[in-house]
């Protein structure tokens, strides 16, 4: 109840980063556990069925994860210069695509364990429904993915050349900048080849961790923030 809002924005924003990148690390398929080419959407399908536990389990922890984040980034957005705002937009739109695919994976993972269990007319059917709703998500990860990588890169230069209110080194921000733009033309070229996702595997795994390392630094320096809205001599006012 004490805390001001650039505070509990900066530690919903350090927590939810923390809780997304726990969720996307033990997602079955796309994380660390029974790992598939993300393009190859029956074996990611059925990964995520072979692991079902996991797989409903991990969704909820990014859900809440994304909401903290969202939270702590529209927080960020209120007290930033205008260029660093339009960045935070596209972080913002990315996070909610996230949590929407999230979902979808939700019903996905109750598909393809029924597809494992039924008849093979039956586990055709529902493998074929399962499919058909990744590729939705599929095309919701492109968008995110180009939508999060335009907008951290437009939110770091911004910061770098203004970094109120988190006063962090300029130079950070422009290798962020620099990652950003990096991780978009690699995300794209990437997208269409099971081959070459596989080979640049561990940039992106690279380029993730450091991805969050900087959203906690983020919030971090917004925690740390001495003024804002809520704080106990406006209270006391």
């Amino acid at each position: 109840m004490n805390l001001t809002e650039k505070q509990l924005g900066g530690w919903s924003l350090l927590i939810g980063t923390a809780a997304v990148a726990l969720g996307y690390a033990l997602s079955p398929g796309r994380g660390a556990v029974d790992t598939v080419p993300t393009t190859n959407l029956t074996d990611l399908t059925l990964a995520m069925a072979r692991n079902a536990a996991l797989a409903y389990t991990a969704p909820i922890v990014i859900i809440i994860g994304a909401l903290l984040m969202l939270n702590g980034i529209l927080t960020l957005r209120r007290y930033a210069a205008p260029v660093p705002r339009l960045g935070l937009l596209g972080m913002a739109l990315a996070l909610v695509l996230q949590m929407v695919m999230r979902g979808f994976d939700y019903i996905i993972v109750g598909l393809g364990t029924g597809a494992l269990e039924g008849d093979a007319a039956r586990s055709e059917e529902l493998l074929q429904s399962a499919l058909d709703m990744q590729r939705m998500v599929f095309g919701l990860h492109f968008t995110s993915g180009v939508a999060g990588s335009i907008g951290t890169g437009i939110m770091a230069a911004g910061l770098a050349s203004r970094s109120e209110p988190v006063r962090l080194p300029p130079a950070l921000h422009w290798v962020v900048a620099a990652l950003a733009a990096a991780s978009l033309v690699v995300f794209i070229a990437a997208w269409h080849s099971n081959r070459l996702e596989l080979a640049l595997a561990p940039v992106f795994g690279a380029m993730s961790v450091g991805g969050f390392v900087y959203m906690l630094l983020l919030g971090w320096g917004l925690a740390s923030s001495k003024d804002g809205h809520g704080s106990k001599a406006e209270a006391a006012a």
